[in-house]
């Protein structure tokens, strides 16, 4: 499955252009025209990654009709509040989180990690891998979990990974 991503900052969707920030026009607008075409978007909503909830409105009226995975501020409140309007949030591993405390909702949680990452998995499905390591990828795929690989480091894709991301 090839999954965009898109950068939220105040409701606007960007993509990252030549080390900058390029404004593709209202966040709402855009999902729901690719929505056509894709099933789940990766955003990195810059607002969340300071702690502020301010796109969350959005994020729930997309829930409606697709499927958004965010990332945001490693924090319970945050992470409640996405979960709670059924979006999937990622999180960087490693983590300090409690991540029984979510639930039956931790289904929903992503752990993404670098190259090299030699610790345990926490008790959530889908690991993003955010750098090129065969042999983590394979780890992650003999501990019967989801994996989602970057285009630019996996252009072909990786034999099993639920999803490609790419940007826009």
């Amino acid at each position: 499955m090839e999954v965009p991503i898109i950068l939220v900052k105040g409701k606007q969707a960007f993509k990252k252009s030549m080390g900058s920030m390029r404004l593709l026009g209202n966040a709402a607008n855009l999902v729901k025209k690719l929505s056509e075409e894709y099933a789940l978007f990766h955003i990195v909503d810059m607002d969340a990654l300071n702690g502020n909830k301010s796109n969350f409105d959005l994020y729930d009226n997309l829930t409606y009709f697709t499927h958004v995975q965010v990332e945001c501020k490693p924090d319970e409140k945050l992470i409640g509040a996405l979960l709670a309007m059924e979006a999937r949030v990622v999180v960087d591993l490693p983590s300090k989180l409690d991540f029984e405390k979510f639930g039956k909702k931790k289904s929903l949680l992503v752990g993404k990690v670098k190259p090299g990452f030699a610790e345990p998995f926490p008790p959530i499905r889908e690991i993003l891998l955010d750098g090129k390591d065969d042999e983590l990828a394979k780890r992650i795929l003999s501990e019967d979990k989801r994996l989602f690989v970057l285009k630019e480091h996996y252009p072909k894709g990786f034999r099993r990974a639920f999803g490609v991301l790419f940007e826009l």
